[in-house]
């Protein structure tokens, strides 16, 4: 389906009623409040999550904010990255739950990133983020897909050592082991019951 589908002015409403929606949700006692990211796809509007997460934090006071998530492949910039999310849990004073998610083949293709690397980009990007969270900078980061002469964020998260990290996933084997060995939650998105009992056998 061609974006001439799109109409900004009905999108301009959805928008700004869904933000609405999830400040009743925390008034009605709900403690997390979900944001969810795709992209070129008609199917979810939510191609910014840490937009709406921003103002998120500053709009409402003790419900969780909870991405499912970042894609992280897309990203040519992890550390921006890194900054965008500290400085939300800032702005939230440590509601930021952030879930990081290796996304589909249309927002590879879509966003330029080339889906045979998509597994190692995750992995890396994932590790620049957590050392540029926990690390004393300034320092050199010199990976397979990613280099910086000088990494040294200034905004660092108000959670310490950092927001609760949860990957997101259609239980792929590989990333279900690769949370568990890092003790992050996984999450199954919209899985029948047959792979997620088998996931847990992996």
């Amino acid at each position: 389906m061609g974006n001439e589908e799109y109409d900004p002015r009905l999108g301009a409403e959805l928008y700004n009623r869904y933000l609405d929606e999830k400040v009743y949700a925390e008034q009605m006692g709900f403690d997390a409040l979900a944001l969810n990211e795709h992209h070129s796809t008609p199917f979810c509007m939510g191609s910014a999550c840490n937009v709406e997460a921003a103002i998120l934090a500053r709009i409402t006071k003790t419900a969780k904010i909870v991405l499912i998530g970042n894609i992280l492949p897309i990203w040519d910039d992890p550390l921006w990255l890194a900054e965008e999310l500290a400085i939300i849990d800032m702005i939230s004073e440590g509601r930021l739950v952030t879930g990081w998610v290796r996304g589909t083949g249309r927002e590879s293709v879509a966003h330029n990133a080339q889906s045979p690397f998509n597994w190692e980009r995750f992995q890396e990007a994932h590790d620049l983020i957590v050392k540029a969270w926990t690390d004393p900078g300034p320092f050199r980061w010199e990976g397979e897909h990613y280099n910086y002469r000088y990494v040294n964020p200034w905004t660092r998260p108000y959670q310490q050592p950092h927001p609760l990290i949860m990957i997101p996933g259609a239980v792929s084997k590989r990333t279900v082991k690769w949370a568990a060995e890092r003790r992050f939650p996984y999450v199954m998105l919209a899985t029948r019951m047959e792979p997620t009992k088998l996931s847990f056998d992996y």
